[in-house]
């Protein structure tokens, strides 16, 4: 996979189209009152694409790196989520950033991007898992079947002396039997100078398979007296008549000691089977090279961490929590918590960024003249449709204009650095040709963003009320016909 040519853009042409997008999409957070949070979705499409570039190395330590450099930059565009108004309106601003800084940093239809998708796939699953736990934790779901299962097994077990007499009978029949499933686990754990099959299972070979018949009638027995209605009493009948035996009977197995030490080692059994069975789905999840997989999962998990500090803190501290939900603008935090919405708002992200990439290959590769130029192709999709946006949000017409132009401008750069990286490499020395190409496509999309000005000067202002479908219809004809005029002139300049 490493052993692939890499034919996407050209250094410069790559980075000079990002530049471009990122100033279109603040000039259009700035005409629309976005600034800080469009500013942020800008802030994580630079992280996420050094992040995609780090990627590319094949030690683990860069790749983890640049995983945690990937979920930053996918955290930033949560937080242009969250403080956008529209809050979409400035996730597709940094959306569209992002695909042309990944464009320009890795081409999204070749291998190159592969590792870029197990890092993906490996955070995702660290991240669903934590935001499953985050809400279960949230909601007491735990602390409920807990509490619940307790409370009747509590009531079930101490409701007559007998019952406690045959909890404890079942309880030592549970634990032993567990205790040839939980030995040989802790024998993997432990050093193998501990050797506890032969210290603690061979002296003691109880078993259930060799309980007699006999005692299993009579456990049986036991059972069906105390559900009866007149076992309980005729049980602590034959104690009083025991006089003083009954008594010690009646205070040993009623104090619960016996029955809690029992307990505590049935509990102790089944944390480690938890533990052992966490192990094999660890494992499995790791594959054939953990370092690897833990490389790429190192954002997920830093994520998940993250949000486990805020959370806690939030407990602690509920002054910060309140700040914290006030910052949040749909009131989840209070029905979810913090940390859900960390995990959740960073799951949804990271998985858009995920269908951009997927949109940028499928969807949009079959309008481009290149397949390693479709991230360009979506940037300025973006961005044409966030010009539209900041339109009917009240943004001045020249910001509005000169967004489209910019959009015009990153396709156009994009394509030719895609093009010169596949004739004749990534890595060449093309600035000179390439700011000569980019310098005439600014001065034909100037004078588009011009020529509309002109027009919206010469005819008057034109307001742009919501209710009327009209305006917007005749503003996007508009920028039609200013994108119509502009690749018009640059399809005549080439």
């Amino acid at each position: 996979m490493n052993g692939e040519v890499n034919h996407s853009s050209t250094r410069f042409g790559g980075a000079l189209a990002a530049v471009i997008a990122a100033c279109a999409a603040i000039l259009l957070g700035w005409g629309t009152g976005n600034l800080a949070s469009v500013a942020a979705g800008v802030v994580g499409a630079v992280c996420i694409a050094l992040g995609a570039m780090g990627m590319q190395s094949a030690a683990n330590e860069r790749r983890a790196a640049a995983s945690l450099g990937i979920i930053t930059g996918v955290i930033a565009l949560t937080i242009s989520l969250g403080r956008g108004t529209p809050p979409l309106f400035s996730l597709l601003l940094g959306l569209g950033v992002t695909a042309v800084a990944l464009n320009a940093t890795v081409a999204l239809s070749s291998g190159v991007s592969y590792p870029v998708y197990l890092m993906l796939r490996r955070s995702l699953a660290v991240l669903a898992v934590g935001t499953l736990l985050a809400m279960c934790i949230h909601v007491t779901v735990f602390r409920t079947l807990g509490g619940v299962g307790s409370t009747i097994l509590v009531k079930t077990v101490t409701s007559s002396t007998l019952a406690m007499l045959i909890s404890l009978q079942i309880g030592c029949l549970v634990a032993v039997e567990l205790l040839h499933w939980v030995v040989p686990i802790l024998d993997d754990w432990l050093p193998s100078t501990a050797n506890l099959r032969h210290r603690i299972l061979e002296p003691f070979g109880f078993r259930l398979e060799t309980v007699p018949t006999a005692y299993w009638v009579f456990l049986a027995m036991q059972v069906i007296v105390v559900f009866s209605g007149w076992g309980p009493r005729w049980f602590d009948g034959l104690l009083t008549l025991l006089s003083v035996l009954g008594d010690v009977v009646r205070a040993v197995i009623g104090s619960g000691v016996l029955q809690a030490v029992v307990g505590a080692v049935i509990l102790f059994e089944l944390v480690v089977f938890a533990a052992h069975g966490a192990q094999h789905v660890i494992i499995a999840w790791m594959g054939d090279e953990p370092p690897q997989t833990l490389a790429f999962a190192t954002g997920g998990i830093a994520a998940v961490a993250l949000a486990a500090v805020v959370a806690v803190t939030s407990a602690l501290f509920p002054t910060v929590g309140a700040r914290f939900a006030s910052a949040e603008p749909w009131g989840l935090v209070e029905q979810l918590g913090p940390a859900t919405v960390i995990t959740g708002g960073v799951t949804g992200v990271l998985l858009l960024l995920v269908l951009v990439q997927v949109v940028a290959v499928l969807a949009v590769r079959p309008w481009v003249a290149l397949d390693s130029a479709s991230g360009f192709a979506f940037g300025g999709a973006a961005l044409f449709l966030g010009a539209l946006v900041a339109a009917g949000l009240g943004a001045p017409p020249v910001v509005v204009f000169c967004a489209v132009g910019a959009a015009l401008v990153v396709r156009d750069v994009g394509d030719h650095a895609a093009e010169v990286g596949l004739q004749i490499g990534r890595t060449a020395k093309t600035r000179r040709g390439e700011i000569a190409h980019a310098t005439g496509g600014i001065l034909v999309a100037g004078l588009g963003v011009g020529l509309a000005v002109g027009t919206l000067s010469f005819v008057g202002p034109v307001s742009l009320p919501t209710s009327s479908w009209r305006a917007y219809l005749a503003l996007v004809l508009l920028l039609v016909a200013v994108v119509s005029f502009t690749v018009l002139l640059a399809t005549d300049s080439e």
